[in-house]
């Protein structure tokens, strides 16, 4: 049964702890990017963290840092306890700077295994618009990087956005796909229309059923900005519309 997960949303350096009381009591699970269990003790931070049936997935960094400091990334993650470490972001003008960033990933991907993590990319829409040399820039990634070295962290709703058959691409990537992030949009023609999940046109509860098929762990909700609804009321009711697909705990 999936096991629903957070990113964004609340600033978790501040109010921890009444935050995840509050996530935790609602039925989330976990969140990503647990840097800000670095603030403080952290032996304490963890403990208090267990106490409350709560977990984090990943660190998160970019593209830079895993080139010039791959050794403090490992640290950081290593501090903290988790198995994934995200990179966020890529962007290349050209085949050649594409191929590169293949490269890097790969190799990064590689020594973070050696070291018992796993290196998730996270994609955007640009990914699946942009093309070299008539191939998407997401299946140059893909193909160019071995599955054992890079893994995927799919936002389902940004390639929704991009127009691709998610579930199919989500098939397609059985195996690979070790965290997903789930997002909706008003309208799938303007990429800033960030709704609660349910309340969009991004087919959730198909989307969630896909995820279950594969064996996806957790479920991220993630919204860049807020709509109508203020952030505790938009975090909850995108959770109870994961929960009403009876899928996830």
């Amino acid at each position: 049964m999936l096991k629903a997960s957070l990113i964004g949303f609340y600033n978790l350096k501040e109010n921890t702890w009444d935050t995840i009381e509050k996530l935790s009591g609602w039925g989330y699970k976990a969140c990503e990017n647990g840097e800000f269990l670095l603030s403080g003790n952290v032996e304490e931070n963890l403990e208090k963290l267990s106490a409350y049936d709560f977990t984090v997935l990943s660190v998160c960094d970019d593209l830079e840092r895993l080139k010039t400091n791959i050794d403090g990334i490992i640290e950081k993650a290593r501090t903290i306890g988790v198995k994934y470490v995200c990179c966020y972001w890529s962007d290349p003008k050209d085949y050649e700077q594409a191929v590169e960033i293949a490269e890097t990933l790969d190799m990064a991907g590689e020594t973070l295994r050696n070291e018992g993590l796993t290196l998730c990319y996270h994609n955007h829409d640009h990914e699946f618009r942009k093309s070299f040399n008539g191939v998407k820039y997401f299946d140059i990634l893909m193909s160019m990087t071995s599955p054992e070295n890079v893994s995927v962290n799919l936002d389902v709703g940004w390639a929704v956005v991009a127009g691709e058959n998610v579930p199919e691409l989500i098939r397609r990537l059985d195996g690979r796909i070790k965290l997903i992030h789930f997002k909706d949009f008003y309208d799938l023609n303007d990429r800033a229309s960030f709704t609660a999940l349910g309340t969009g046109k991004v087919d959730i509860q198909g989307l969630l059923a896909e995820a279950d098929k594969i064996g996806v762990e957790y479920i991220s909700v993630e919204q860049d900005t807020l709509h109508n609804l203020n952030c505790d009321d938009t975090v909850l009711l995108s959770y109870l519309t994961m929960k009403e697909s009876g899928l996830v705990e």
